[in-house]
This record gives structure tokens, C-alpha cells and sequence, in this order.
């Protein structure tokens, strides 16, 4: 049987169409907002309900349309942007293919008002499907505004692949930073469930940036500028020290549109080099201005990827605009001829002889003397130096065994997680291959922990036994909150606009690992009290890396709790390189034999090593 050609019905052709333009309502906000910018519009406000699957409305005070163009603007291919083959090769606007607007309305009801400057009424057009329902005269304010209601309805597949509301949310937030932040003259407000978000002025882009991600960059923020024929490298780097484990806050951005390019984030990873630590990243907020005409955009439906005529010349051009802003910032802390300093220089007298400071040293003194007088105390990562070390040290945890073992009380460490004694541990384990209740312990190089069993010995990552505990108890459905300091002097923390939302969502769960923590306003926080054993500065860190790895994984469908335990499992956990007291090590020793996966991490890495004793007589065999 022959197959026969036939032309796609139009409302088909166009949810196929819609399919590239709306993956989901992040899409939407975006192509909304980029019209909104192309209708050269000072003021944009964004409305989101439900995530955007019941409402996404973008009302702006740009130039509006007259009903002509308010009608024809739905149709596919539907441009005031370009005319010719030509004008593709000299883009300078947000958007346009004129596909927006018609894909948006083949699966979705949307209602339009737009009204031009000069005209005492707007227009109100009503879609579905791509069918014009309703149009009719209306009184409304300059510009645009369009409503975006039910989306995916005609569509059910496409809306039952969406994510929660927590990871749409998230997506949608991310378009509006990535715009807002270079279109810093154009002032946005952004509504979700009818709660103020934020409220940004037009402003110059370093109070945008400090807007949207926290008082502190004000200090972190170095700035960079170079220009070379027809492009122009501006914007911001942050300092070194601020480097971050994830690449969450590197914004590009090409004639003012968000784009991704990894080579070119390169460049500046390499201008940090050996300022930084390894898998550590700068932050940047940079502009690249250069003719369009050596860059195609055309590449992909979001116009996030961009391919450029000669990137090696911008490559270098970049890389030399960060090593320089970095040196001046490091010249400038180290020689800083403003600061006055009260120096007093005295001349000579005639004759006078210059009076040559002395110093007080023992010319005998060898600190690699084995017979230096009043040497520390060796410590337990050289108790293999000789037997009598080795005797000493078991000895005595020996007896900070005995001395705890048969009490009921809980031992404290780390971050003031309570363990159980090592005797109550063991009795309640569920790993009786490790069970030896006639154990001793010591600590190598402060990062294992060396144990026996019957008949083996064991070596055990302190590290990865506290995270599976940790995770352990921190999992649970139900468990007792971790204990909370109450700080002397409470403080405001501002969060950026992604994190912002994900903390609220997680605060209940949260404040069960120690914070208290109460939300004031556009990403400002109260924090007045954090997990013991915490300094205030160290649990801003855990809280900001905690925020970090959870968006990081969003797409997880694992349950809030779940990834709150994982996250927090790993930041509060006893690190490698940190002394422990014997009767810490077997609360560790004991609790993780409590464990019902006491072998490796909730990551899959292995927890712990056991020799056969059999297998030790064997390397001393004759």
C-alpha cells in the first residue's frame, strides 16, 4: 500500500510547532518577557500562579499594538524583527522568528490587552487553540498585558511530564534572573501566588547584581573592561576567595542576551588558576558587545547557545580582562598608599651611626634535635613510631572504654549530633560480623579509624562513617531536632532570587538541623540561632551549600526530607583531618555498626576495610 502525502491539519502543525518553543512555563515567561523588552516597555511585571500551569501573565508600559498587529501577531512567522534574508545577520532584538506568541496560544487560553500611546481605547483578543474567540474594544493602560491560563490544556502528555511546582518555580525564576540581571534600566516586579517576590528598580548593573544576590557582593564584586576592534568585554568578576563549588553564579551575556558557552568560561577558570582551589569556581557577570553580523544566534529554539565568527580572538581577549582586573585588585590591597599610617622618620645627625636592631636566639638550637627539651606530646598519628607509643595509646582508649562503656548517657560530636556509648550501640547493631564488644580503637593520620573485630581488623573512613549515620538519623520519618545556640547577635542574610524560594519551601524542614531562621522580605533572612558547635559564619556556609546542592538537583524526584537528610548528612558530618577523643571514636565505631547499610555512604562510597587476621599471619609466613 502506497503512503499518501498529505498536508498537517493547522492546529497540529502548530502543538508540533509549540513542542520547540514551549518546553514548559519557563518558556513561556521567557518569550513573553523578550517581547515585553522589544516593545522597549521601563517597566515589566511577571504574575505566576501555580507554577505557571494556571497563570503566567506579563503586563509591560511599552509601545502596545493596534488591533491589525495585536491579530496578526498570533499567526506563525508573525515579525516586525526582520524583512529580508540580510536582517538575519544584524540582530540586536530579544526575539525574532514570530513563533511565540502563535505556539503559546495552540496550547494554552490566552487573553490579550494592548493599547498604543495615541489611542484612547486598547484591544482585548481572546484565543484558544489557536482560534480567535473574542475581540473587542477595551479601556486599558499603555502597552501590553497577556495572560497565560491552562497551559498544556489541550495537551495532557506535555503537562504530565512537568515537575513539581517547586522545580517549575525554580526554572522560572532562573529566566527572569537571567534577564533581569542585564537589562538592569528596566525595572521588574514578580508576583508568585500572589506574594511579592521582587521589586527591582532600574539601576547600574552592580546594584542589580547586589540587588538580586545579597549585600555582600558589594564587596566581592571587581570589575573588568576591555575593548579591542569591534567587541567590548565589560561587567564584573568576583574575588578570588569567594570562589564557589559550583558554576551557579557565571552569567554571559552576548549584545544583552543570556547565552552558555563553556569554552569561553574557560578562559576565565584559567585566569584564576592558582588563586583558587581545585573544583572551585569563579563567579563573573560579563557582557560581551559585538557586531552582530560575526555571531549567529540562530542555532538552537532558546537562542542560549551562540556561535561566533572568530572565538579564539574573544577567548584571549577575556582571559586577559580577568588576569587584569584580578592584578589590580591584588596591587591595589597590597600597596595602598591612601592609608595613612603614621610613620615618623627621624634624619641622622652629622656623625650620628645608624643603631642596628638586635635579636634574642639560641644559635644551638636544632628543631630536628630528637633531645630538644620540653617536646609536645606525641600524638595518636605517631603511635606506630615504636611499640611502646603503640601500648600507651591502646591502653588508654582501652580504659575510656571501660570508663564509658556501661553508661547509658549520650556522647556529643561534631556538629552536636548525639551518638550512644559504644556498649548501647553494639547491643542494638545489625551488623553482628562486627560486633566485639572488648574493643579498642585509634585514630591515623586523623582520618581513619583503625578497630578489631573477632577475628579481623577493621579501618574505617571517619568521614564517610559520620555521613551514614548522619544520614541515618537525619532520613527517619521521625527524630529528635538537633539542638539549637541561640546567637548573641543575630544577623540578616540576603540569598539570591533561586535560592530564595527553594528556602522557603524548605524552611519547616530545615529548622529541625538547629537554624532559626524567619524570612523578611525579598530574599532577606533573620537568622538567630544555628546547630551547636557552629559558628555563625560557619552556618552560613552549610545553609548556602546546602541550598546549592539541593537546586543542583532538583530534578530529583526523591522527597523533600530525603534530600535535606543527604544534604545535610555530608555538611555536618565529621570531616577527614579532624582529631577525635577516643570515646568519640567509639560512639562512631558503635553507632555505625547500628547502621543497617554500615558498609558504604548513602553515595555508594566505601565506608570502611576489613583484614582477615588470617591473612595478616600470612605476610609474616616463613
Amino acid at each position: 500500500m502506497t503512503n499518501v502525502i498529505k498536508l498537517l491539519p493547522s492546529n497540529l502543525s502548530n502543538q508540533i510547532a509549540a513542542g520547540e518553543v514551549v518546553q514548559r512555563p519557563s518558556s513561556v515567561v521567557k518569550e513573553l518577557i523578550e517581547n515585553a523588552i522589544d516593545a522597549k516597555a521601563t517597566h515589566i511585571q511577571l504574575i505566576v500562579k501555580d507554577a505557571g500551569k494556571t497563570l503566567i501573565q506579563v503586563i509591560d508600559n511599552g509601545s502596545g499594538m493596534n488591533e491589525d498587529d495585536a491579530l496578526i501577531s498570533f499567526q506563525r512567522h508573525a515579525t516586525s524583527k526582520i524583512q529580508t534574508s540580510q536582517d538575519l545577520f544584524n540582530i540586536r532584538t530579544m526575539g525574532f522568528r514570530g513563533e511565540a506568541l502563535a505556539s503559546i496560544a495552540a496550547i494554552a487560553h490566552v487573553e490579550m490587552k494592548t493599547k498604543q500611546e495615541n489611542n484612547e481605547l486598547g484591544t482585548l483578543i481572546e484565543m484558544e487553540g489557536n482560534q480567535c474567540i473574542s475581540k473587542k474594544p477595551v479601556s486599558c493602560e499603555k502597552g501590553t498585558s497577556i495572560a497565560v491560563k491552562n497551559l498544556f490544556y489541550n495537551v495532557p502528555a506535555r503537562r504530565n511530564f512537568l515537575k513539581s511546582d517547586s522545580v517549575e518555580n525554580n526554572h522560572i525564576l532562573n529566566e527572569l534572573l537571567n534577564t533581569a540581571l542585564i537589562h538592569n534600566d528596566i525595572a521588574f516586579t514578580y508576583y508568585n501566588n500572589d506574594k511579592l517576590i521582587h521589586k527591582l528598580e532600574n539601576q547600574n548593573l552592580k546594584k542589580r547584581i547586589i540587588d538580586l544576590f545579597g549585600k555582600s557582593f558589594n564587596e566581592r564584586l571587581l570589575p573588568i573592561e576591555e575593548e579591542m576592534n569591534s567587541i567590548k568585554i565589560s561587567g564584573f568578576i568576583v574575588k578570588a576567595e569567594y570562589a564557589k563549588k559550583n558554576k551557579s553564579e557565571q552569567f554571559f551575556f552576548v549584545n544583552k542576551r543570556f547565552m552558555r558557552n563553556h569554552y569561553l568560561a574557560n578562559s576565565i577558570d584559567r585566569a584564576y588558576q592558582g588563586l583558587i582551589p581545585e573544583k572551585t569556581y569563579p563567579a563573573f557577570f560579563i557582557n560581551i558587545e559585538i557586531d552582530p553580523e560575526s555571531i549567529d544566534v540562530n542555532i538552537h529554539p532558546t537562542k542560549t547557545e551562540i556561535k561566533f565568527l572568530d572565538d579564539k580572538v574573544i577567548y584571549a581577549l577575556l582571559h586577559a580582562a580577568t588576569k587584569k582586573g584580578l592584578g589590580q585588585f591584588t596591587l591595589a590591597t597590597q600597596l595602598d598608599f591612601n592609608t595613612d599610617r603614621n610613620f615618623e622618620f627621624t634624619p641622622l645627625k652629622e656623625g650620628e651611626i645608624p643603631i642596628i636592631p638586635k635579636t634574642n636566639f639560641d644559635p644551638n638550637f636544632n628543631p630536628f634535635d630528637n633531645n630538644t627539651e620540653n617536646k609536645e606530646e606525641t600524638n595518636s598519628s605517631s603511635a606506630f613510631d615504636n611499640s611502646s607509643n603503640w601500648a600507651n595509646i591502646s591502653s588508654k582508649n582501652l580504659d575510656t572504654y571501660n570508663a564509658f562503656s556501661f553508661k547509658k548517657e549520650k556522647l556529643s560530636y561534631g556538629s552536636s549530633i548525639n551518638i550512644y556509648s559504644v556498649e548501647e550501640s553494639l547491643n542494638q547493631s545489625q551488623n553482628q560480623n562486627y560486633c566485639d564488644k572488648n574493643i579498642d580503637v585509634i585514630q591515623v593520620q586523623n582520618k581513619y579509624i583503625l578497630t578489631k573485630t573477632k577475628n579481623s581488623i577493621l579501618i574505617i573512613n571517619q568521614e564517610r562513617a559520620s555521613q551514614r549515620i548522619l544520614f541515618d538519623k537525619f532520613s527517619k520519618s521521625q527524630y529528635d531536632d538537633i539542638s539549637c545556640q541561640q546567637l548573641l547577635f543575630p544577623y540578616n542574610h540576603f540569598f539570591s532570587p533561586t535560592h530564595t524560594s527553594l528556602l522557603l519551601e524548605l524552611l519547616s524542614e530545615i529548622r529541625k538541623y538547629g537554624f532559626m531562621i524567619e524570612y523578611q522580605k525579598e530574599g532577606s533572612f533573620n537568622i538567630t540561632g544555628v546547630p551547636n558547635n557552629l559558628s555563625s559564619e560557619e552556618a552560613q556556609i552549610v545553609l548556602e551549600n546546602l541550598l546549592y546542592e539541593i537546586n543542583d538537583n532538583m530534578e530529583a524526584t526523591a522527597p523533600k526530607y530525603y534530600k535535606v537528610a543527604l544534604s545535610m548528612s555530608k555538611r555536618l558530618c565529621i570531616k577527614e583531618g579532624q582529631s577525635l577523643r577516643p570515646e568519640d571514636m567509639l560512639g562512631i565505631v558503635g553507632q555505625l555498626f547500628s547502621c543497617q547499610n554500615c558498609e558504604i555512604t548513602p553515595w555508594g562510597k566505601k565506608i570502611l576495610h576489613k583484614i582477615e587476621i588470617e591473612n595478616i599471619d600470612k605476610i609474616f609466613e616463613e
